[in-house]
């Protein structure tokens, strides 16, 4: 091999050296304290994230289990009146014969008070129906919330209860506003209703106490679009006509519809005595209507609320009628 053949394979070899790529550059671990630490700062970061997640996974599961239902002696659990939803007599019976042949399902919500018992959040009706079955225990859930949020837990376990009246949701949100101060955007939001609805409800706001008062003894009598008839009225200047029948809506002698025409009529005056005459005589005892008359020439007209007010009626007027007929036989001397 000659000088040229090695000085070319010398060339060769040195542009080979020089295109060779570098060994993967490997981190090298520090050797002082602060260097490792720094070194292993990321390792000790995931770590700790690791460690909060499954710190809040068993936080949570812990929750579950403090929420799983326990028997609780009867004797323990404290009522609160206005928050019992109310149940007809047979409502009240249907919920007593359903839980005596069947498990609780959604057991009774209580809230631990500082004397060692458990005031009721929501499952009055269940509580009451358990004792009326001689049941000694009943299950319940333990909540613990803050007094703040007690009442307003209370109300909206029960919103959403289909024989729940419109006259007590009212009140339920009436208590939230004062309560929190929200608008009723704010509220209706809150509960997951519309606006319009919960706007409704806020009629019994515009009727006069009286009207209120005379609905708390029958809450069911009286539903948020007839409240709402019965506000446009107040607004109209029939404010006492709207309580008088409220009155009689609460007792049963109207329906709603009924109630809305009464409180809406006009009292006409007659412009002459024959007019006056003929329109229709309404005969009450206090608010009650117990019949109204209407006479035309020779021809006396009378209309009862029921059948069973004409029976009982008809004997003592046909007695009057007798008496009057012997009268006039008298009269005329025959």
């Amino acid at each position: 091999m000659g000088l040229k053949d090695l000085k070319s394979k010398s060339d060769q070899a040195l542009a080979s050296i020089g295109s060779a790529r570098p060994a993967e550059a490997r981190p090298v671990r520090p050797t002082t304290a602060p260097g490792a630490t720094a070194f292993m700062q990321p390792t000790i970061d995931a770590l700790n994230q690791r460690a909060k997640a499954a710190e809040a996974i068993a936080q949570d599961y812990k929750a579950q289990l403090e929420r799983q239902p326990v028997e609780l002696a009867l004797d323990l659990l404290i009522e609160v009146p206005h928050r019992r939803r109310r149940l007809t007599p047979e409502q009240f019976d249907e919920l007593k014969g359903n839980l005596a042949n069947n498990p609780l399902i959604h057991p009774v919500t209580v809230q631990r008070t500082a004397e060692g018992r458990f005031e009721i959040l929501s499952g009055h009706n269940r509580a009451e129906a358990y004792r009326a079955l001689g049941r000694a225990t009943i299950p319940v859930v333990i909540l613990e919330l803050d007094e703040a949020d007690v009442e307003r837990s209370a109300f909206y376990a029960n919103l959403l209860q289909p024989s729940l009246p419109d006259f007590e949701k009212y009140l339920g949100f009436r208590q939230e506003r004062e309560r929190s101060g929200h608008t009723q955007k704010r509220i209706a939001k809150d509960a997951g209703i519309s606006e319009s609805v919960v706007s409704m409800l806020f009629a019994f706001d515009q009727l006069p106490e009286a009207a209120l008062q005379w609905i708390e003894r029958r809450p069911d009598a009286i539903g948020m679009s007839c409240a709402a008839e019965m506000a446009k009225l107040c607004r109209a200047g029939r404010a006492e006509q709207v309580i008088e029948a409220i009155e009689l809506l609460v007792e049963g002698q109207l329906s709603q519809k009924e109630a809305v025409r009464q409180a809406g009529r006009q009292a006409s005056l007659p412009r002459t005595r024959e007019a006056a005459a003929s329109g229709p005589v309404r005969v009450r005892v206090g608010r009650l209507e117990f019949c109204q008359y209407q006479s035309r020439g020779t021809s006396l007209r009378i209309e009862f609320r029921s059948e069973e007010q004409r029976i009982e009626a008809e004997a003592a007027i046909a007695a009057t009628l007798q008496a009057l007929a012997e009268q006039a036989r008298n009269a005329s001397g025959r």
